[in-house]
């Protein structure tokens, strides 16, 4: 089968791999897209402190089985898309229900091989997640990036009526952004150091956008019209937007951080200003399995517009073309899929 197969840091190209063995427990998928994200970039760029290569990444995708035992609940057919964590099930995180905490958890595509950027891919069956028919097409690959959107308010505890306010708007932001709307936020400011991105909030329907400029983004946010806010969500992770979620938040206000951290690099937080405040400070980290359900349920019912937010599709023989794309054009794209079964 096809793949994409990276050896080393932006070593990588399409190749002839092996096709995936089933055994016991396990089905076959046929991919028929699956997102590039910022795990994907970094993983290939070799800032990823999970990867091991040589690797096929790709986590967020959607597919059709292809063989599956007999017995199952599912069938040859049926769509899917996975949740792409598994714990090692006996720790007490995997048995409290939290994979994503387990010590030794691993996640297809990202922390080992036999990801989606391919044909086919095996997993065992306890991993399926049915799709609802309105997403059996290029909306599905965003249910795995919504489930991070879902757990990140979920972490938030989000109340009818709050307002909030999110810096950096790439996927991640503006899935949360659609969720925290339907949701029952009531206001939702959008924060981007990129112009461009000012298009994509408005026709999201967002009009409240902030361009992050080269000057004092905390004294900026601070005084941005309906703040102070209930909850910030950062989706960068460094000094400056954290200083400048803090001094944005209400007393007693929620700032949930999200940046996956790469590298050793420390960050400080303004503690004289978060004491202050008496602020929360809240970790999102990956998702639940619930989180998928819920992610779904949002794109079924549309409150994510899954036509704005995918914004290029390449066939896998093309790979570097779509990583060029979203290197070298931010502002036009959001999300771009790789779809195996065209050339």
């Amino acid at each position: 089968m096809k793949a994409l197969l990276v050896r080393g840091p932006n070593d990588f190209s399409v190749v002839d791999r092996p096709d995936p063995v089933p055994a016991t427990g396990t089905a076959i998928l046929r991919i028929h897209y699956t997102g590039i994200c910022a795990t994907d970039i970094a993983t290939i760029a070799g800032q990823s402190t999970v990867a091991r290569f040589p690797m096929t990444p790709g986590h967020e995708f959607i597919a059709q089985i292809e063989k599956i035992e007999e017995d199952s609940e599912f069938r040859v057919g049926d769509w899917v898309t996975i949740y792409p964590t598994e714990g090692c099930g006996t720790c007490s995180a995997c048995r409290e229900g939290h994979p994503n905490h387990c010590p030794d958890f691993k996640v297809w595509g990202v922390s080992r091989d036999g990801g989606a950027f391919a044909e086919r891919m095996v997993v065992p069956v306890k991993q399926l997640l049915p799709v609802p028919e309105r997403l059996r097409n290029s909306a599905g690959a965003l249910i795995e990036p919504t489930a991070v959107a879902v757990h990140a308010l979920r972490r938030a505890r989000l109340e009818t009526g709050q307002r909030v306010a999110i810096i950096g708007i790439g996927s991640i932001g503006l899935l949360i952004a659609q969720a925290a709307r339907a949701g029952g936020a009531a206001q939702v400011t959008l924060v981007d150091r990129l112009p461009g991105r000012r298009a994509t909030a408005e026709a999201l329907g967002f009009s409240d956008f902030m361009l992050a400029s080269n000057g004092n983004l905390a004294n900026e946010l601070s005084q941005a019209p309906g703040g102070p806010f209930d909850i910030v969500f950062d989706t960068v992770g460094i000094p400056a937007t954290l200083e400048a979620a803090i001094a944005s938040l209400r007393i007693t206000g929620y700032l949930v951080a999200l940046a996956f951290p790469h590298g050793d690099e420390s960050l400080t937080l303004p503690y004289r200003m978060f004491y202050r405040k008496e602020l929360s400070l809240i970790l999102s980290r990956n998702y639940a399995r619930d989180d998928f359900i819920e992610a779904t349920r949002l794109l079924d019912s549309g409150a994510i517009a899954s036509d704005v937010m995918i914004t290029g599709s390449f066939p896998l023989s093309r790979f570097a073309l779509a990583l060029d794309a979203l290197r070298q054009q931010p502002a036009d794209h959001i999300k771009v899929l790789i779809n195996p079964s065209i050339e």
